[in-house]
């Protein structure tokens, strides 16, 4: 009798530290809320800058005419808008695809992998191309200004913060 009631006693202690478990591994509704948003901005923000990017190339010869600059068209910071709107889509897909059951780990996995690779390409033109790689990719010599070197930046520590983030959730989804 005795030892039934310890069992039951080891029983339950057991039951309650899993349910414990279970509710601290659960992301919770406003950090759900937010990946959303965070990815839904990031996903906005990559699709314009790939639209302002590709209207600037259609619009590019009626610009040269009566600018004199010449747009050039750049592989890698089409690749990178690409990247950065697939990684937002995915982020935000997550928690939608957690709260359903499905397979999340494959949505914080892409998102993580489009962002590690669109930094990855980032770091490589910053490094041979300098500061104003976006500007110098697009106008030559005259896209070596200040402006471009701030909106490389922009790009740069915007895909640094939502890496790390993303990182930060996949790290919490594997600990489970």
């Amino acid at each position: 009798m005795n030892a039934e009631r310890e069992f039951d006693r080891h029983l339950e202690r057991r039951i309650e530290r899993t349910e414990k478990r279970r509710i601290q591994k659960e992301i919770g509704k406003g950090e759900y809320y937010f990946l959303i948003l965070v990815g839904f901005i990031t996903f906005v923000f990559g699709f314009i800058s790939l639209a302002v990017y590709l209207a600037v190339l259609y619009l590019a010869p009626i610009v040269s005419n009566l600018t004199g600059l010449t747009f050039l068209d750049s592989r890698y910071l089409l690749f990178i808008l690409l990247l950065i709107s697939a990684s937002g889509f995915f982020t935000s897909t997550y928690p939608v695809s957690k709260a359903m059951g499905g397979n999340a780990s494959f949505h914080i996995i892409f998102a993580f992998i489009a962002s590690g690779v669109s930094l990855t390409v980032q770091v490589y033109k910053l490094a041979f191309t300098g500061p104003t790689w976006i500007g110098i990719d697009l106008l030559q010599d005259k896209g070596n200004t200040i402006e471009m070197m701030y909106l490389s930046a922009i790009y740069f520590a915007y895909n640094l913060i939502l890496f790390v983030l993303q990182f930060t959730v996949m790290r919490r989804e594997f600990s489970e």
